[in-house]
């Protein structure tokens, strides 16, 4: 099956996209509380526009598909989302809200046209009696990805805060002590919890949350890189796939079966158990 280029390119962008994915999004209502100064119901509902704009994006570059082909609606997509990864490793403390909802709109926006166009290329790309290993291979390499973005990506934003913090305690310009700043930098969540942040003089707070935001931004330009690399992987896709497409119609009566069934799969993938356990 890897010997077929679309199914081995459409898998590496697939693996690389679950990275930037779920890494991207396991940190971002982290970046809100702990660096922006957000409450956990806001933190929460920064997911929904980009959930939003993923399933709308889902449903349109699925009816344009066959259209323009997979190839574009991918390169399209992987560039939108390496600009929304991009946006984040700018924002800091005093960010307005709306440029966080326009960005995580980007980043909704590129994974609904990435992931179920690299299903779909998949799927097609294969023989109908191994369209079920082709769709659980996609499924498989994007939680792979996703596990190994969650894992690197916490290894930066640690190693960063406890750079941060350290630097701020050696200041001298707070009453932060290192030992506080070793606390906070082995356990990050300390700086989203309330009882936490009310016992913290306000200038120590804006302090650890522009501590927060800086270190926090190594592990966004991670997920931004690895959007570039997907974005650079999907160039090697096949071009001609008019001629495919038109010939998938002309003798595979299940073709419409084949996109409902690759739509649904990538709408549902959020349920998957690496996304869940880490929202």
């Amino acid at each position: 099956m890897f010997s077929n280029r679309t199914v081995s390119v459409s898998v590496i962008a697939g693996f690389l996209a679950g990275f930037a994915m779920f890494g991207g999004i396991s940190f971002i209502p982290l970046f809100a509380q702990g660096g922006l100064g957000a409450t956990a119901t806001e933190a929460g509902s920064l997911l929904t526009p980009l959930m939003l704009a993923w399933v709308t994006m889902s449903v349109i570059g699925g009816r344009v598909l066959l259209k323009i082909g997979y190839r574009t609606i991918s390169i399209i997509g992987f560039v939108i989302l390496s600009a929304g990864f991009l946006m984040l490793t700018q924002f800091e403390r005093t960010t307005p809200y709306f440029w966080l909802y326009f960005d995580l709109v980007l980043i909704g926006s590129g994974l609904g046209l990435t992931m179920l166009t690299l299903l779909i290329a998949v799927q097609q790309a294969v023989e109908r009696t191994k369209l079920g290993i082709a769709t659980s291979l996609n499924q498989f390499t994007r939680s792979i990805g996703g596990a190994f973005g969650v894992a690197i990506m916490g290894a930066v934003l640690t190693a960063g805060l406890a750079t941060e913090l350290h630097n701020v305690a050696l200041s001298g310009t707070t009453s932060l002590t290192v030992e506080q700043a070793e606390v906070f930098a082995s356990n990050p969540n300390a700086l989203i919890d309330p009882e936490a942040k009310a016992s913290l003089p306000p200038g120590t707070l804006v302090i650890l949350q522009d501590a927060m935001a800086a270190a926090i931004h190594p592990a966004f330009w991670v997920a931004a890189f690895i959007s570039v690399l997907a974005l650079i992987a999907t160039f090697f896709l096949p071009r001609d796939q008019h001629d495919m497409y038109s010939e998938i119609h002309r003798t595979d009566g299940n073709a419409g079966e084949r996109m409902i069934m690759a739509e649904q799969t990538t709408i549902n993938a959020r349920n998957q158990p690496v996304a869940e356990g880490e929202n």
